[in-house]
């Protein structure tokens, strides 16, 4: 098989959207110029980045003939991947964030796993990096070989929301993924207007499309948490997201493989939502209520309220029963209190060198 993989050498295209990374963005090209799979293009596509990023990328372009780079103005992430997309050339597709990085077998190893099973996906495992610390990430679904019977399986299963872990049953992520080319426009435009939860969306629209794929057991990409990222940063246009996001999924799911699972899910988000607001320090606590009263969901209220509260632990029952009779004030008070309690019980820890 590795010598057929060889004698082929199918293109494969690696897409990296690229916005104001200067102090990540050379170690996620020093590990792509590195792959030991030479027939690769890597397509960079400067989304108006505001710091040195795309001097970082004519740098690197200048040194290596298989970069390429896309400019445009700011337009978001999957704007900039359809960019990359709509400019690549490869007979597979991956996607690969800036401020992350990836072994240098991860394109070899994955085409290798393509072309033994002759899927349609690749997803391989990854390392979450934070702090300086690098731990494998919890393997979502199980490693192996899915038919188009056992996809609709996960789909209809666990998908969305596993009742056991309360998360969901598969990484809501593109970047670790190897794509048949012919899926990734779609899975692409399925994200387009979503500021958050763009690449789950995208994996639900290609799981529903394609009629295998394979889940690897090796770690291969590096997921670095840091701060300033998008999608841990407060926004209140949150809230519209999630509502066009659960509207996105009902529409894809034609079949209902998620009808149990979407109402965990959406108390889930409300519950998060609730959080992000009384969580943002730069104004009252007054101006944080009045914004939760303004800004909730209803959309997401009326899917939460069916939420299957039977295996939620009592902390999660008691927030799931404050938010469907919608009051804030108290919890508010849980969730402060238990920020001030975790600050208290830290300090004590130290004092008492336990």
């Amino acid at each position: 098989m590795e010598e057929k993989i060889i004698a082929s050498k199918p293109l494969v295209s690696i897409i990296v959207p690229v916005y104001n990374v200067q102090l990540y963005l050379a170690k996620c090209l020093d590990s792509l110029v590195l792959q030991t799979y030479k027939n690769i293009e890597i397509i960079l596509v400067d989304d108006g980045s505001p710091d040195e990023s795309l001097s970082i990328c004519q740098q690197y372009a200048a040194k290596n003939p298989q970069i390429h780079i896309l400019t445009q103005e700011n337009a978001g992430v999957t704007a900039a991947r359809l960019n990359g997309f709509l400019h690549s050339h490869g007979k597979f597709i991956m996607f690969v964030d800036a401020d992350d990085y990836v072994s240098p077998q991860i394109v070899e190893l994955m085409l290798r796993a393509q072309q033994k099973y002759q899927v349609d996906m690749v997803s391989c495992q990854n390392y979450d990096v934070k702090d300086k610390k690098v731990l494998p990430a919890l393997v979502r679904p199980a490693i192996g070989y899915y038919d188009k019977t056992k996809i609709r399986q996960l789909l209809a299963n666990n998908f969305l929301y596993d009742k056991s872990t309360g998360m969901a049953g598969m990484t809501g992520v593109l970047w670790s993924k190897l794509l048949r080319r012919s899926f990734v426009q779609a899975l692409l435009e399925a994200g387009k207007g979503l500021i958050h939860s763009e690449d789950q969306i995208g994996v639900f629209k290609v799981l529903y499309s394609i009629n295998n794929m394979y889940v690897m057991q090796e770690p291969l990409y590096y997921y670095v948490e840091r701060k300033g990222q998008a999608t841990r940063s407060y926004n209140t246009a949150y809230w519209k997201n999630f509502e066009l996001l659960f509207k996105r999924l009902q529409e894809i799911d034609q079949e209902n493989y998620l009808k149990q699972q979407l109402p965990n899910r959406a108390f889930v988000i409300l519950k998060d939502l609730i959080k992000m607001e009384f969580k943002n320090n730069h104004v009252s606590i007054l101006q944080r209520y009045r914004f939760v009263k303004k800004n909730f969901s209803y959309a997401l209220w009326s899917l939460g309220k069916d939420a299957d509260t039977s295996t939620m632990g009592k902390k999660f029952q008691l927030q799931y029963n404050l938010i469907m009779h919608q009051d804030f004030l108290l919890f508010a008070v849980l969730i402060l209190l238990n920020d001030f309690l975790k600050k208290i019980g830290i300090k004590v820890v130290k004092m008492f060198n336990v």
